[in-house]
């Protein structure tokens, strides 16, 4: 007799719908299937532009430290014709 695990990862929609789709070894034949769903990472809120909300709020300011060096002058060219 043949058990097979596989593990998937998919995406529920916006009606909290899960498609899955599986291959397996087996042909035409009856089959029992277990599903166990969880997250893959904590839910969190968006704002309305879908980023994670109060994302800007911690990143913003978070480099103090970092300044662009001088550039040096850049080389003349030809004008376009």
């Amino acid at each position: 007799m043949l058990n097979e695990a596989i593990e998937a990862r998919g995406h529920t929609g916006r009606d909290g719908v899960l498609k899955l789709s599986l291959a397996t070894s087996l042909l035409d034949t009856d089959v029992a299937v277990v599903v166990r769903v969880r997250p893959l990472r904590q839910a969190t809120e968006v704002d309305t532009n879908g980023w994670p909300a109060g994302f800007f709020e911690r990143v913003a300011g978070s480099m103090p430290g970092l300044e662009r060096p001088p550039q040096g002058q850049s080389e003349e060219r030809l004008p376009l014709a």
